[in-house]
């Protein structure tokens, strides 16, 4: 981040300085108290579970030389600058708005319900090589996530990409109008976030708003074998328009597929180019087409291109392989919806396996009314060849009612939470197990492979 006056931070946040001066400089704005350094500016967000006011004095003692705050403000009052706002996660997209303006990256927004990350990934991989790219951490696709990776670009920035994901309407266009992308990725549309948006025509409304803020100028990359995708992208006239697919009827494509199970996949690129992927799955070579065509638009070659992909690797928690002392573990962890559920466990059925398939399941959340129904369905089409199932939540208990009524699997547990599972199941997973671990990010699935390795970690000591 280039250097901010407080006087401009008030203006940009339509605040009011309580005490200071306004040509005090700010290098770094922050809104996590544990991470404060000497003369940032600490932002004190309310969030769902933690109120970062209640942290505001640690993050003075910790040198923090500016608070943005809304309310406590007298608790608050050693800093050398306060400013008062109405609402601090407004004033942290209007800060990073004024921020984005000074500067004149090429900026790279993918929503969808699956894919956004990986697909974040390959086209950070890829465009890195070549340019000095800004790219969203871990998944900071939100309100708070985006304005924050905002923060981060500078003069000498020429790519910034992004995800956006919210759970209501006007959420992602509130992104966009914050970070101004000129070009635009939508993955699919499926069953996410439906506690909030309904059906999938509300997802794909919310999706289409990302596309509205690119019309006219910008460039759209749409996934053609989607048809809702398909439908929200023919709303609208852009600067440029690319599809992929499986097949030539898209603009970039894949043919030629061979599955190579554990090992990645290989096809060819607009069926010329010869690509290996290391990364397990049909869907990844979406992501990778998605971000083909994005490269493409920064004048990448396909050599380079397929050079670059074959070299990537998937982030912790997205079919991440481990192997604690003989259980071989698919961790898939990182988050869960209906479609990204069925299609890990379309993959791994797929993997050789000379022992015991197990699958640990935990709950698929925001999914509203249709949770119980939609749970029931992953049950009912759970692949054969497995022999062990364990569900982790109260609506993964549905997986588990269903595939008891189906006799898909012989032996189903169920446990209300990763400690609870994670206590039993070191008793009951053996070695040479393969196990697939799958579940919405709140679930901490993470937990149950924590378990196993200081279960085994220890017994091999002591052995």
């Amino acid at each position: 981040m280039e250097f901010l006056t407080i006087g401009e931070i008030i203006d940009a946040a339509k605040g009011e300085l309580i005490k200071g001066n306004r040509e005090h400089l700010v290098s770094n704005i922050t809104i996590d108290s544990r991470i404060v350094k000497k003369d940032d500016c600490y932002i004190a967000i309310v969030g769902k579970t933690l109120n970062g006011h209640n942290f505001g004095y640690e993050a003075i003692e910790k040198g923090a030389t500016t608070i943005i705050a809304h309310q406590l403000l007298e608790v608050l009052s050693p800093v050398n600058n306060l400013i008062k706002v109405k609402n601090t996660t407004r004033a942290l997209g209007d800060i990073a708005l004024y921020y984005r303006r000074k500067f004149t990256p090429r900026v790279v927004a993918i929503t969808g319900s699956n894919g956004k990350t990986t697909t974040k990934e390959m086209i950070g991989h890829i465009l890195h090589n070549k340019l000095k790219t800004v790219k969203a951490p871990n998944s900071f696709n939100n309100d708070i996530g985006v304005p924050l990776t905002v923060l981060n670009i500078d003069s000498h920035t020429q790519a910034l990409i992004l995800e956006m994901e919210m759970n209501e309407l006007g959420g992602i266009r509130r992104l966009c109008d914050i970070a101004l992308p000129q070009i635009g990725v939508v993955t699919n549309i499926g069953d996410t976030h439906l506690e909030f948006l309904k059906d999938r025509d509300g997802v794909a409304q919310e999706k289409s708003e990302l596309l509205e803020s690119i019309a006219l100028f910008g460039t759209a990359v749409l996934n053609a074998d989607d048809e809702l995708v398909m439908q929200i992208g023919d709303k609208y006239e852009y600067k440029d328009k690319i599809t992929y697919g499986l097949g030539d009827h898209a603009n970039i494509y894949a043919s030629d597929i061979k599955n190579l199970y554990e090992s990645g996949t290989e096809f060819k690129l607009c069926g010329k180019y010869p690509v290996r992927l290391s990364v397990p799955g049909i869907y990844n070579i979406y992501n990778a087409l998605a971000a083909v065509g994005v490269a493409r638009i920064f004048d990448i070659g396909y050599e380079e291109i397929v050079s670059l992909l074959t070299s990537f690797k998937l982030t912790s928690m997205r079919m991440e392989r481990l192997n604690i002392h003989g259980i071989e573990i698919i961790n898939d962890a990182y988050n869960a919806n209906p479609q990204s559920m069925l299609a890990s466990l379309q993959t791994f059925a797929q993997f050789p396996s000379q022992e015991r398939k197990v699958l640990i399941l935990g709950d698929m959340l925001e999914l509203g009314k249709k949770s119980k129904e939609l749970h029931k369905n992953v049950g009912k089409n759970l692949p054969d060849g497995m022999n062990l199932l364990v569900t982790v939540g109260k609506g993964a208990k549905f997986i588990a009612q269903q595939a008891k009524y189906a006799k898909k699997i012989e032996q189903i547990l169920s446990f209300a939470d990763a400690e609870e599972a994670a206590n039993k199941l070191v008793d009951i997973i053996k070695i040479n197990d393969k196990i697939l671990i799958k579940g919405s990010r709140a679930m901490k699935l993470e937990k149950i492979i924590n378990k196993l390795k200081e279960y085994y970690d220890c017994k091999t000591k002591t052995s």
